[in-house]
């Protein structure tokens, strides 16, 4: 016989489950709708969306998640906590934003059939994460190395006619050359040089083939992404990696030309005012100095974490009984300094005082504000210059040689912009020009090239991948089917891990749907259960033939997945906990990630 006390425990338990079933979760419902808002960009053939402001008159195109909820009125905390769940996932990763949401609405109606179903919120949370386990099990078992995916990528596509008139031509200029160790070193620098005899580690280190399986049918932005990587491997030791550093690898928004002109260049491209685009004509051809200033180029920045001193009245200045104010002597001197040690340009990672730089403008320096931190950082090993955080502090030592500037005349938009670009000859920093004549479409196209960048930089230092369109689901699907049947001891919680196993096929059919595999969410469901089949009788099959070419990378699924499901506990527990007024304890929390 049970003692009192557990059995007070019990009844104690049972009262607050029934309590909870019997009332509405407010927090698990909204973040059910408002993920189900967000649908249509799952998969590659992603459908954007017009937000219109009523106040100011003016609209934006969406086309993912994170800019969705961005540009959107969340309402309560559960919208904030969904809006800094996404945003946290979008500054690491650039992608999966779209499988976190969509999991974060279908894991919060799973969480509210349990609860309708008499499930404790203790042994939801219990259940839920055993069938996140045994998912992340199967990304385990199941990723695959980059260099099977390229191998198998050139099984597939084989040689393209362009590839096979390069060989052709290759080996016509191979037979004048005489020596066989020039041979040697012709066979190895040549791209897309390859003999059967050859050592097949030449294809599977290839990154395009690695690129297009990342692509997700972004393939004009994959295309740009490719370009750069080729430029930065042209002034680095180690090009024979194949990687891709995302930290030297910056954007330049040109609106007014078409998509079509899109193109990526070696250096730092940025637009500027037609009277800064005359300092540059009048700069170029030349060989120049460079200041790099980290914070704002004006009289009242204070580096962070400077201290004003207190308990100070200042009663009177000189500057200002001599007609002169501070600001002005303040110009002054930073001229004085830039004239002093012969600068010609000045990259400014904040903003710049508008009086100083028209009075730069006479004195032909090129002032250039809004500059990334990692622009400088490469400026600075590449010319010696030292960033410096007040243009008073800029001596001799600070000051870096070999810049030159040009302007961009291929790169006229229909504005008053003008492209110019600055480089050193051995920058590895590389520039990707994003056009379009629809000016609405440029951040879009922006986020899809870093959507790309991002996924080739980590598939090419993680060396492993998952199989995508739904594959890697699948499996789990199957997994979740599985633990369900051999779990005979606890019923409450093969009824979760079936209920889990349901949001999978939502996610799987509404992929399919959107990828234009089915015509319906409903085809997608039956098509998902005949696999399911196929899977029983001991068939390994995927939903598409064309899937066999979509990869994803591991740790931004994974992360994704543990984001999306912390973040329904985290609901779920306050939903409770305003509720029934018990909380069960801090110890509830310590198991959740940092949003």
């Amino acid at each position: 016989m049970a003692s009192p006390r557990k059995q007070c425990s019990s009844a104690v338990k049972m009262c607050v489950s029934a309590s909870v079933a019997q009332r509405r979760h407010i927090g698990l419902q909204q973040l059910e709708a408002i993920a189900a808002t967000t649908h249509g960009f799952l998969g590659p053939n992603k459908r954007p969306k017009f937000i219109q402001d009523e106040d100011a008159g003016d609209a934006i195109l969406v086309g993912s998640c994170s800019r969705l909820l961005e540009n959107i009125e969340l309402q309560g905390s559960v919208g904030q906590l969904l809006l800094e769940t996404v945003q946290a996932q979008q500054k690491l990763f650039r992608s999966g934003t779209g499988t976190l949401v969509f999991l974060a609405g279908v894991w919060s109606r799973v969480a509210l059939e349990c609860l309708n179903r008499g499930i404790s919120v203790l042994d939801i949370k219990t259940a839920m994460r055993k069938g996140l386990e045994l998912c992340l099990e199967v990304c385990k078992q199941s990723a695959v190395n980059v260099e099977e995916v390229s191998c198998q990528k050139v099984k597939d596509c084989g040689p393209s006619s362009a590839v096979k008139s390069h060989i052709q031509d290759t080996e016509m200029r191979l037979m004048d050359v005489k020596h066989s160790q020039n041979i040697k070193s012709t066979l190895k620098h040549s791209r897309h040089f390859s003999f059967q005899t050859e050592n097949t580690q030449t294809a599977l280190n290839d990154v395009t083939h690695i690129a297009q399986a990342v692509s997700h049918g972004c393939d004009s932005s994959m295309r740009l992404v490719i370009k750069a990587c080729k430029l930065q491997s042209e002034n680095t030791e180690n090009a024979q990696n194949g990687s891709l550093d995302v930290q030297k690898l910056i954007t330049c928004l040109v609106p007014g030309m078409s998509e079509e002109k899109s193109s990526v260049f070696r250096g730092f491209v940025t637009l500027l005012s037609a009277e800064q685009a005359s300092v540059v004509r009048r700069l170029q051809s030349q060989v120049l100095n460079i200041a790099l200033v980290n914070g704002d180029l004006c009289e009242k920045y204070r580096h962070v974490g400077f201290n004003r001193l207190g308990n100070v009245v200042h009663v009177t200045d000189h500057a200002k009984m001599s007609g002169v104010s501070l600001e002005e002597r303040w110009i002054e001197n930073a001229l004085g300094k830039l004239h002093e040690f012969s600068v010609d340009v000045v990259l400014v990672s904040g903003t710049a005082g508008v009086k100083l730089k028209d009075r730069a403008l006479g004195a032909n320096v090129l002032v250039i504000e809004g500059v990334k931190s990692s622009v400088l950082k490469d400026f600075g090993a590449c010319t010696g210059a030292i960033p410096v955080s007040y243009v008073t502090q800029i001596d001799q030592n600070c000051v870096g040689q070999g810049v030159t500037v040009s302007q961009r005349r291929d790169l006229s938009g229909h504005n008053d912009l003008v492209a110019i670009s600055v480089v050193t000859a051995s920058t590895s920093l590389v520039t990707a020009i994003i056009s379009s004549s629809v000016s609405a479409k440029l951040q879009s196209l922006e986020d899809q090239f870093w959507s790309c960048a991002h996924r080739l930089h980590r598939a090419l230092a993680d060396r492993q991948l998952l199989r995508g369109a739904g594959t890697t689901e699948l499996l789990c699907i199957r997994q979740l089917h599985q633990s369900k049947q051999t779990e005979m001891e606890n019923p409450q919680e093969g009824v979760v891990l079936e209920l889990m196993a349901e949001a999978w096929m939502d996610y799987v059919s509404t992929l399919m749907m959107n990828s234009g595999s089915v015509c319906s969410k409903a085809e997608g469901w039956t098509a998902v259960a005949h696999q399911m089949r196929l899977y029983k009788d001991g068939e390994a099959v995927s939903l598409d033939a064309d899937a066999a070419g979509v990869y994803d990378n591991v740790a931004v699924k994974t992360e994704a997945w543990r984001r999306a499901l912390d973040l329904v506990f985290l609901v779920l527990q306050s939903d409770a906990e305003i509720i029934t007024g018990v909380s069960e304890g801090g110890n509830v929390y310590k198991e959740l990630m940092y949003l």
